[in-house]
């Protein structure tokens, strides 16, 4: 059975035809503009886009036909020879333009340089016509010059004054310095006998104590020397106690060893002893007599092997080839011994060749390093010096740069360059020798202008106190920092007590004289190259001697 198809819902109808609606109204709006483009196409009429397109072609193939019309024109005989005729006319015509164009440069020139000369000339009446000077100023010139005079003759007299008041004093320091002068010389005579006595005082001391020096050392050695005596004759003492106690014993023992040899000395008879000793030596013989046969046997053996009948020339073969087997023993003990010798330096040999090749290796290793660091080095001066050389390039445009600009300044403020003339010559361009100079000039020249601009700002500003004032050339508000002396900063005078220590407390035997500068400067360095040279600069109250502290003690009693 088929299934049942759900009925559908008003909703769902609703929807439906709403959709089909919008399709049926977007597909009647295409129509009609499909419509519309068509009826813009086909129309006839003088509306539409084909006629536009139509008259514009038209318009073309006109503007074509004028064209070659006008080529054909152009191309004809005549016109090519009326076309030559205007070109060399105006040939001619350009040529003349170009005269008459030279012309009127050269006058306008002219006239240009007349005019430059009249502004000259009249810039010099000006300035003729300022410098003359009338009445009126010469007369406050005057009265100017004889203020002056009187302030400076009234400076002069104050001065005189104070010159006279400092001869006079210098008389009585010079009468007070020749005094004291004296009073030194009668000084250093004292001082100097003083020094003379206190040296020969010390000299006689100096022998004393070398006497008693040497009377003690030969005091000591006769001690030394005593006791050694003392210890020897002890020692000798004891040794000759022993000797004559061993003799003691010698002597008993010998006298002993007498009684002794003369109670055995006496003589004793056994038989049973002779008979034992009678078979002793018969015994002793037998063996002897067996020994000689033995010997005898041997001898003959040996004639018969030798073929020699004489006992002593075979004795002396037979030493003669001892010596000679001894020889060649010892041969080839020598032999033996030069050839573990040998084999020894082989060994030596081949472990230093071998040592020797690794070196060599190592050698080759290091060598072949070392060339590469050197040809990374070579390479990397070579960028450096190529660096160096694009910055003194630099440097040097910069330094073309400065000195440019430094001669733009010279002209600009007209600096006046003739004590240079007189110095470098005729060669007025400016370069690292003689820039300097320039510099010098320079400075001054502009350092003149801002004095005078300064004065003439102040000027203005002093008769425009209510006037809105422009900026200032010279700014006012800027001031120098203030340079405090070392004084306020920090200590510089050292503690007497430190100084008195370190100079004064040497005692020197001798005359001293004041120093020179240079030698002053020596102590100074060898005292500033010391550690601790600077802990002097304090106050008496922050000394670590011990007069500071008798000092304070005294202050507060």
């Amino acid at each position: 059975m088929a299934e049942e198809v759900a009925p559908l819902t008003d909703e769902e109808k609703y929807e439906l035809a709403l959709q089909t609606e919008h399709e049926l109204a977007r597909l009647a709006r295409t129509y009609t503009i499909m419509d519309r483009n068509r009826a813009e196409f086909m129309q006839a009429g003088a509306c539409g886009k084909l006629a536009k397109h139509r008259k514009v072609l038209n318009i073309f193939i006109k503007e074509q036909k004028n064209i070659l019309t006008d080529l054909a024109v152009a191309s004809a005989g005549a016109r090519v020879k009326e076309d030559v005729k205007l070109s060399s006319k105006l040939g001619h015509l350009l040529v003349e333009y170009d005269e008459f164009d030279n012309e009127i440069r050269t006058e306008r020139n002219y006239t240009k340089e007349i005019e430059d000369q009249i502004q000259m000339v009249k810039k010099k009446t000006l300035d003729l016509a300022a410098q003359q000077i009338s009445e009126d100023k010469y007369q406050e010139r005057v009265l100017k010059g004889e203020q002056t005079v009187q302030t400076l003759e009234n400076k002069l007299e104050v001065q005189v004054k104070k010159f006279c008041a400092i001869c006079s004093d210098n008389v009585q320091l010079r009468s007070e310095i020749h005094h004291l002068l004296n009073e030194r010389t009668e000084f250093n005579k004292i001082w100097d006998k003083l020094i003379k006595n206190l040296c020969i005082g010390k000299k006689f001391m100096i022998d004393l104590i070398e006497q008693a020096t040497i009377a003690y050392d030969q005091r000591e050695e006769w001690v030394s020397k005593l006791q050694f005596l003392r210890t020897k004759a002890h020692n000798e003492l004891v040794a000759h106690i022993q000797e004559m106690r061993e003799m003691q014993r010698k002597r008993d023992n010998d006298v002993k060893l007498q009684e002794f040899f003369a109670t055995k000395g006496q003589k004793r008879f056994m038989k049973d002893l002779e008979d034992i000793y009678l078979k002793k030596r018969q015994k002793n013989k037998a063996l002897i007599e067996v020994n000689l046969e033995n010997y005898l046997n041997l001898l003959i053996a040996i004639r018969e092997f030798a073929h020699i009948e004489h006992i002593p020339e075979i004795a002396k073969e037979f030493l003669n080839q001892e010596e000679e087997n001894f020889a060649k023993f010892k041969y080839v003990n020598d032999l033996n011994k030069q050839m573990e010798e040998l084999s020894d330096r082989l060994t030596i040999c081949y472990a230093e060749i071998d040592a020797q090749k690794v070196l060599h290796e190592q050698r080759g290793q290091q060598q072949d390093e070392t060339l590469k660091n050197f040809e990374e080095k070579v390479v990397n001066k070579k960028k450096e010096a190529a660096q160096k050389e694009a910055e003194l390039h630099a440097v040097e445009q910069k330094l073309n740069a400065i000195l440019g600009g430094m001669g733009t300044l010279f002209k600009l403020f007209r600096c006046d360059n003739n004590p240079l003339i007189h110095m470098l010559g005729h060669n007025e361009t400016i370069h690292y020798y003689n820039a300097p100079l320039y510099m010098q000039i320079l400075e001054k020249t502009i350092h003149e202008a801002l004095v005078t601009v300064h004065s003439k700002e102040k000027n203005a500003t002093a008769k425009k106190k209510g006037v809105k004032q422009e900026a200032l050339v010279v700014r006012q508000d800027i001031i120098p920092a203030i340079i405090e002396p070392v004084e306020r900063i920090c200590q510089t005078s050292p503690c007497p007590l430190c100084v008195e220590h370190d100079l004064v407390s040497d005692v020197i035997d001798e005359l001293q004289f004041a120093f020179t500068k240079e030698e002053i400067q020596e102590k100074l360095k060898t005292r500033l190259e010391i550690e601790g040279s600077q802990c002097g600069l304090h106050n008496v109250s922050a000394c670590h001697l011990p007069k500071s502290r008798q000092i304070i003690q005294k202050r507060y009693q």
